[in-house]
């Protein structure tokens, strides 16, 4: 910061010194070793700007933490979304993850978001990816624009010029026959019966996700009323891109939903009777079991298997965008991954060149 001058040296005596100037103050102080002297340092820098930013704060009349404003964010945003449980539990960890939350919002600086990228993405375990950052900083940005334009808190988003990580190429995972058969397996799921545990109902769930390109959720959650087996299709009143759509089922994903029909449901008046986290959990579970831990196999990957086979079977664009509710055609791309097999066993399917010489 060019308000702030840090020099930490070495003495004759064999002592290290820690001089801080910052706002016109200065304070040193001398330690044994130079490890003391840049703690010290650190605390020190740390109160310097704190009572700057206080000031600083007071003078605009606003003495609101950015953890304070997590919280009014959530309380009068986030919470009438229909996202509202999975964003009010993301800004949550902001709260407690984020560095300096407790300092005024008014002095927040991009360095900081810069911090805990560098730390998340860094670690040993469980490292987040620059997709998930992406995501995060998103959201970030979405609450600071608020702080900014709605509220008035802030001159700046200190999201808008960062130099974020770059956006990951989409993923080509396909599923193999021997992945889905040792997940299946690992789920205790034979195909063709009516599951009778939770376990069972995610190798269901998959399976349908496979034949129908639904997402997990738009399973998971599906109510009985959206059902509509002798019209053959599933009614998904409000998706992800918030339109409506009407997912048509070809023979076998109406024997699969015919099968999810039959579950023992008590009361539950949806078709499933577990939730998406024990979904996630169960499915994670059954993928180490497996031996597939560390095979980059994920549950949304039957998303794009789903496209992948629809697409050899449905050439026009426009109609696989209407069954997976994609708005742009580009998502097309993203989601249909043939192989090298199945380009050829297209290609060979038509004459081309051969047919004139």
């Amino acid at each position: 910061m060019s308000f702030m001058s840090l020099s930490i040296y070495q003495l004759e005596s064999g002592k290290w010194r820690a001089d801080l100037i910052a706002f016109n103050q200065r304070k040193s102080k001398t330690f044994k070793n130079k490890n003391d002297a840049k703690r010290w340092s650190e605390i020190q820098e740390r109160e310097f700007f704190l009572n700057f930013s206080t000031k600083q704060a007071l003078n605009n009349k606003v003495v609101l933490t950015v953890e304070e404003a997590l919280t009014r964010y959530m309380n009068e945003v986030s919470r009438y979304k229909k996202t509202a449980k999975k964003e009010i539990q993301r800004l949550k960890y902001y709260q407690n993850h984020l560095p300096f939350v407790d300092w005024p919002l008014v002095n927040y600086r991009p360095e900081y978001l810069k911090q805990w990228e560098s730390s998340v993405m860094n670690r040993t375990i469980r490292p987040l990816s620059a997709a998930s950052v992406l995501r995060d900083y998103s959201t970030l940005s979405a609450f600071f624009n608020w702080c900014r334009r709605d509220k008035g808190w802030i001159d700046f988003n200190p999201v808008e010029n960062l130099r974020k990580p770059k956006k990951p190429e989409h993923r080509e995972r396909r599923i193999e026959i021997d992945e889905l058969q040792s997940i299946l397996s690992a789920l205790k799921y034979t195909p063709g019966t009516v599951p009778n545990t939770k376990m069972q109902q995610v190798g269901l769930i998959w399976l349908i996700a496979m034949a129908t390109g639904m997402r997990s959720g738009e399973i998971v959650n599906r109510p009985l009323s959206d059902v509509f087996i002798a019209k053959r299709f599933i009614r998904l009143p409000d998706t992800k891109n918030g339109s409506s759509r009407n997912v048509p089922l070809d023979d076998f994903a109406l024997h699969l939903w015919s099968l999810a029909l039959k579950i023992d449901r008590k009361a539950c008046p949806k078709v499933f009777t577990i939730s998406s986290s024990s979904r996630d959990s169960l499915f994670r579970k059954a993928r180490k079991s497996a031996g597939l831990e560390n095979a980059d196999l994920t549950f949304h990957d039957s998303r794009h298997e789903a496209a992948s086979l629809m697409a050899r079977r449905i050439k026009n664009a426009l109609t696989l965008c209407k069954i997976f509710g994609w708005k742009d055609p580009k998502q097309a791309l993203v989601y249909y991954n043939p192989t090298t097999d199945e380009i050829l066993e297209e290609l060979n399917m038509s004459k081309g060149l051969s047919s004139i010489v």
